[in-house]
C-alpha cells in the first residue's frame, strides 16, 4: 500500500494546490458582469444626486446671499435717516456748548478786571503796616463788593437751556 500512496502524493498535492488556486465561491463571467452594472448604476445615481445636493446648495447660498443685500439695503434706508438727526443733534450740542463757552470766558474777564479795580482801590492808600483787623475788614468789603457785581450782571440771552 504504500507503493501506492506514494504514486497518489504528487496528483493529491496537484490537486490540492488547483483547489487552493481557485476562489471556492469563483463566480461567473455572467456574475461578474452583473456585479460591475451594479456598481456602474449605484456610482451613477450617487453621481446625480451629488450634483443635485451641489445645484440645492448653490440654489440656497444665492437666495441668502440676496435676502442678505436686501436686509443691507432696508439698514441702510432706516439708517440713514437717523444718522443724518444725530449729526445734526450733535451740531446743535456743539453750537451750544460754543456759546456756553465763550459766554464764561467773558463772565471771566470781567469777573477779574472787577476784582483787580477792587483790589487797586482797597489797597491803593494803605500801607503794610496797618493791623490784621484792618486788613481783614478791607478783605471782607473787597468780596462784598464782589459779591454784589456778581448779583448785578444780567444771564446770558443766548442760554435758553440749561445745557446737559
Amino acid at each position: 500500500m504504500r507503493f501506492r500512496l506514494r504514486s497518489a502524493r504528487p496528483a493529491l498535492v496537484a490537486a490540492a494546490i488547483v483547489l487552493a488556486a481557485t476562489p471556492v465561491g469563483a463566480k461567473t463571467t455572467e456574475s461578474q458582469e452583473n456585479s460591475y452594472s451594479a456598481f456602474t448604476a449605484f456610482a451613477s445615481r450617487l453621481k446625480a444626486q451629488s450634483e443635485q445636493a451641489l445645484t440645492l446648495t448653490a440654489k440656497a447660498a444665492a437666495y441668502a446671499i440676496e435676502e442678505g443685500k436686501a436686509a443691507i439695503a432696508e439698514s441702510e434706508k432706516t439708517l440713514a435717516p437717523r444718522l443724518e438727526t444725530f449729526r445734526l443733534m450733535l451740531n446743535e450740542q456743539k453750537a451750544r456748548l460754543g456759546i456756553i463757552g465763550q459766554d464764561a470766558a467773558q463772565r471771566l474777564k470781567a469777573w477779574k478786571e472787577a476784582a483787580a479795580k477792587a483790589w487797586d482801590e482797597t489797597w491803593s492808600d494803605t500801607t503794610w503796616t496797618r493791623s490784621w483787623t484792618e486788613i481783614h475788614r478791607s478783605a471782607m468789603e473787597m468780596v462784598d463788593r464782589f459779591r454784589d457785581w456778581i448779583a448785578k450782571q444780567s444771564v446770558s440771552d443766548k442760554q435758553t437751556e440749561t445745557p446737559v
